[in-house]
């Protein structure tokens, strides 16, 4: 794993992907090393190939694994090493004539037939066996393989997978409910409560017995507690799933890497989204390897996905990896399909900014979706490197470019880490829950909390600042005390212990910036008497006087010369949703703004060694759908506010800088942002030295001066990139 950065092309015999059988002929054969020693010519040095239960047994004991060896032996062949992608979504028929009752079922009590996907429920013990049994037997062919190199045991993680029941009644949208997965979600309340007299408090309930439970299938009035609890199962499962995943295959093959990816970061999806959907830092921690899928122009609503939607995606991941390397399990390669429905064209200027913006951001391997378009179904015609006819595209051309620069530079890339960052934002996963609870729609729930993150995110990137995202539990793991300044948008459910956690970071000199009733709630759904909750009003220094709604309230910022010592007067700022109106109860706290009847609408409080700011209104969120100027400035102001800096100056352009940092050298990433040339400075704050300046696309040294700090002048095409190895000398 260390000594490798793969950058793969995801690839199928005679044109196929999962789930679909792939014809064995001689026509195909020549197709498919035509196919490889394309992608071997073109730059790439490996191949995820797609590996699916229905084609290596389509009947129970038979078994199809002939078709491995030839796409294997293709890759010794062109020096490539393989990725396998295992699918069990893409399980064979005969499952179900074995085990009617191993199909999934929505809480409506609909069953679920398996149309090529989602597959069968795998909480049915038997079926578990059996799909043991077909990761164990890939395994056992392909673990001595000289090209083999490592698997993604699960692509993109739900409990149900790869089946749209939009269309259908919505009482069908959550899944599993088949009597499996009740047995197993009663053994996890027992564990979790102890006795049914105590799960009857929580639940406002009168079972018997732990036979009578059953999860929750829809909202209720009375109490949120059973709909948590649903949700928190649901993200322990998936984790525990990936483990057994995992585990099966290292019991075969305990050498060779164990990665998976998430469809999208799960900072923008909560846990009922898409029929079961994880969270990332717990996935992370059952895997060699976490990752993500990466679509900046796929296709609907918020497409494509600029700087900072992608570096959230990014930034995100890597976080959730906790120190792990992680890679793009997915990186988009053609333009996006959905039905009928497209995405903009994707170009190589477009290849090129994904990938560097990831490698930037420390990955450490990229696989692109995919080498030809989808052939049929849902995504007919979409997201391939080539054309279906086999041509090559500029795309494809631009995808192998950088997989050459990473084979020449290999050890650069691999021998890198992202600096540690000193600006946290938190991912309150606690609070998506809450939200599903509240009756809000998965869509309402990422406008609120994805875009108060990303608004958050973008104001920062706009000043070219490093940022974490820290999981709402490392308060309580103490994970937090490297941060200078931790940005909490819309925490509205924690756990007391995380709120005791969030209270130390700010008594032990951190700052803080919260927004609109941190605490509301615990994880019982529990509300708390006073606002800010949890005792957070001792923290911020106020409480709250009342809440209401409003769609875009104005907050009036005073001179606070300790934030913004620029601010002369008076400025206004956007809020979005709420007004929340403010009341010191401590002398240590400030009043720092106010709505537009005078009601105090932003409170500024000293806390021990440390600060904290409350905000009664979602300006973050605001600035994300409206882009203020005066929004972004306020924004701003709180990283000078902690003594943040960037670690790379930039003047010129819509341009962005990234490090990495080496032994006795650093890489500088650059991008231009914009749809115009730009000639563009970056500034690095080092010693001054010597210096040597290599330009990795070039192989050239480039010149710079020093004037408080290194500066390089480098002129960008639209969309450009560069980077830079800067050692001293």
């Amino acid at each position: 794993m260390a000594d490798f950065f793969p950058i793969s092309v995801w690839y199928g015999e005679d044109k196929a992907r999962a789930p679909m059988l792939a014809p064995s002929t001689e026509e195909s054969y020549k197709i498919a090393r035509k196919d490889v020693e394309n992608i071997k010519k073109l730059g790439f040095n490996t191949i995820r190939y797609w590996v699916d239960w229905t084609t290596v047994e389509p009947k129970p004991g038979v078994w199809n694994l002939d078709f491995i060896d030839r796409l294997m032996d293709l890759a010794e062949e062109n020096g490539l090493k393989v990725i396998i992608q295992l699918y069990l979504d893409s399980a064979p028929n005969w499952i179900a004539s074995l085990y009617p009752d191993s199909r999934f079922q929505a809480q409506s009590g609909a069953v679920i037939d398996s149309q090529a996907s989602p597959g069968f429920c795998c909480d049915h013990p038997d079926v578990r066996k059996k799909a043991e049994l077909f990761m164990q037997k890939v395994a056992e062919r392909v673990k001595n393989h000289p090209a083999f190199y490592g698997w993604d045991v699960w692509s993109e993680p739900h409990v149900a997978s790869w089946v749209w029941l939009d269309w259908l009644p919505r009482s069908i949208g959550w899944v599993c409910y088949c009597r499996h997965s009740l047995e197993r979600f009663r053994r996890w309340l027992e564990k979790r409560y102890g006795d049914i007299s105590s799960l009857n408090r929580a639940w406002y309930r009168a079972y018997g017995d732990w036979n009578e439970v059953i999860p929750p299938k829809y909202v209720i009035i009375s109490t949120w507690r059973d709909l948590v609890d649903w949700q928190l199962f649901t993200i322990e499962k998936l984790a525990e799933d990936l483990k057994w995943r995992a585990q099966t295959v290292k019991k075969v093959d305990p050498s060779h890497v164990i990665s998976s990816h998430s469809a999208i970061s799960s900072v923008f999806v909560p846990p009922l989204n898409w029929y079961g959907t994880s969270d990332d830092w717990e996935m992370a921690k059952q895997v060699d390897v976490w990752g993500t899928s990466l679509y900046s122009k796929h296709t609907g609503k918020g497409m494509p996905l600029d700087s900072a939607w992608r570096g959230v995606a990014l930034d995100a991941t890597r976080s959730s990896s906790q120190g792990k390397d992680y890679w793009i399990g997915e990186l988009q390669g053609g333009d996006g399909v959905e039905g009928i429905r497209f995405g903009e064209p994707v170009t190589p200027q477009d290849i090129q900014m994904w990938a560097w913006s990831a490698i930037a951001r420390g990955t450490k391997g990229l696989n692109f979706y995919a080498w030809y378009p989808m052939s049929c179904g849902y995504e007919g015609s979409g997201f391939g490197l080539i054309n279906l006819d086999g041509s090559i595209t500029e795309r494809a051309r631009a995808a192998g470019k950088v997989g050459e620069i990473v084979d020449q530079n290999m050890d650069l890339f691999l021998n890198t880490k992202t600096p540690q960052a000193e600006v946290g934002i938190v991912y309150d996963i606690y609070s998506y829950i809450m939200l599903a609870c509240s009756r809000e729609r998965a869509s309402e729930i990422v406008n609120i909390v994805s875009s108060a993150l990303t608004g958050t995110y973008r104001a920062l990137l706009e000043e070219n600042i490093p940022v974490d995202f820290i999981h709402i539990n490392d308060f309580v793991r103490g994970n937090v005390k490297n941060y200078k300044l931790i940005f909490m948008p819309f925490s509205i459910m924690m756990t007391s212990e995380i709120a005791e956690g969030v209270k130390e970071f700010v008594r032990q000199g951190g700052k803080l910036v919260a927004e609109v009733r941190p605490g509301w709630s615990d994880e019982r759904g529990q509300c708390s008497e006073v606002m800010p909750g949890l005792g957070l009003h001792e923290v911020f220094g106020c409480r709250e006087k009342w809440m209401r709604r409003r769609e875009k309230p104005k907050l009036i910022v005073k001179s606070v010369g300790e934030v913004m010592p620029s601010l002369s007067g008076k400025m206004e700022v956007s809020g979005l949703v709420y007004e929340e109106a403010l009341e010191p109860s401590k002398d240590s706290a400030k009043i720092m703004a106010h709505f537009e009847d005078g009601s105090p609408a932003m409170i500024i409080n000293s806390y021990g060694k440390g600060k904290a700011v409350l905000i009664g209104s979602l300006v973050s969120e605001a600035y994300e759908l409206d882009r203020s100027e005066e929004n972004g400035k306020f924004l701003k102001a709180f990283r000078k506010w902690a003594g943040v800096e960037p670690l790379v100056e930039i003047y010129g352009g819509k341009a962005e800088g990234r490090i990495l940092e080496g032994a006795g050298y650093k890489l500088l990433f650059g991008f231009n942002h914009g749809s115009g040339k730009a000639n563009i400075v970056f500034r690095l704050r080092v010693p001054k030295r010597k210096y040597r300046v290599l330009d990795l696309f070039r192989q050239s040294e480039e010149n710079w001066s020093y004037e408080d700090g290194l500066k390089i002048e480098r002129e960008l095409e639209p969309q450009g990139v560069c980077v830079l190895k800067i050692e001293q000398v």
